[in-house]
């Protein structure tokens, strides 16, 4: 649906859902396990994580990196207009977040952090040691999980949800890079597993450039795995703090996204060549029943 035939605000509601569903299909599956009232809005500013991420990892081939960082120059100019009560009128999706705003009050921060993290990739920063790791998944994945706290919660528990939806987010983002290895190099010539572990499991760039999966391989995605899996656990607690609407649908997002580390294992760790996904019915199946420890261990057997 073009937004050129968006003449009602049903109209506007179906663009930003069908858009939310197209680049996200396990979270917006997820979504639709939360309160009704807060679909639309987690829809919008998933929007906004999109058109940041979409310079990053999209615009910056069509545009080089140094007018790609102009156009994140903008997203943050128009933030800065949009938080304070005077959105750009010339799209849909900064209307529609000063409403969100206005409803719910989002955090700027997160919001900052975020366009950071585009920043980080547009200067072409290195991801050295699991400390960077950690830093970079906590501007592009922790911080989706902090801004959308407050769609999930009372205010009064921001502060001590918001360790544990970073974590979340944390976890989250280090399964994408482990999903998208052999496409983020392929593409963008970016590597985000840090570079000193690939010394230490002697597993040289050269090779992921090839395609090709060195002896260590397994183990530095393993250990990779291992880091994201201790996150997703830090954060259970706070999930299970959450209201129980809330509650269901982000443990369900939780359990689908860290599936995909299964499905990288099922692929025999070919994450080069391979890209992982979790099908639809193992998500559904997933809502109610968590097998994930059982099915690594009969993975790696």
């Amino acid at each position: 649906m073009s937004t050129a035939t968006l003449d009602t605000r049903a109209d506007e509601n179906q663009w930003i859902w069908e858009s939310f569903q197209y680049h996200s299909r396990t979270f917006s599956l997820a979504a639709r396990f939360l309160p009704r009232p807060v679909q639309m809005p987690i829809a919008t500013l998933y929007l906004f994580c999109r058109r940041v991420d979409s310079i990053a990892d999209q615009r910056v081939q069509e545009v080089g990196p140094e007018r790609a960082l102009d156009e994140v120059h903008d997203v943050r100019a128009r933030l800065n207009e949009t938080l304070g009560g005077h959105p750009p009128t010339d799209e849909i999706l900064w209307r529609r977040l000063a409403e969100v705003h206005e409803r719910y009050g989002l955090d700027r921060e997160p919001l900052e952090e975020l366009i950071e993290g585009a920043v980080w990739d547009l200067e072409d920063r290195p991801v050295e040691s699991k400390d960077d790791l950690i830093a970079y998944s906590n501007l592009v994945g922790g911080s989706v999980g902090a801004m959308m706290l407050p769609f999930l919660s009372d205010d009064e528990a921001y502060d001590e949800l918001e360790s544990s939806a970073r974590e979340l987010g944390i976890a989250m983002q280090i399964t994408n890079i482990l999903r998208d290895v052999g496409e983020d190099i392929d593409e963008l010539d970016r590597v985000y597993l840090p570079s000193s572990w690939m010394r230490q499991y002697n597993v040289p760039r050269e090779a992921l450039v090839n395609g090709r999966r060195a002896p260590g391989y397994q183990d530095l995605l393993e250990r990779a795995m291992s880091v994201a899996e201790q996150y997703y656990r830090n954060s259970y607690e706070g999930v299970a703090a959450l209201p129980f609407r809330t509650r269901v649908g982000i443990r369900a997002a939780a359990r689908m996204y860290r599936e995909i580390l299964n499905e990288v294992r099922a692929n025999e760790y070919d994450n080069l060549n391979r890209r992982a996904y979790v099908s639809f019915g193992r998500k559904l199946l997933l809502v109610p029943y968590d097998n994930y420890d059982w099915r690594k261990a009969r993975l790696r057997a």
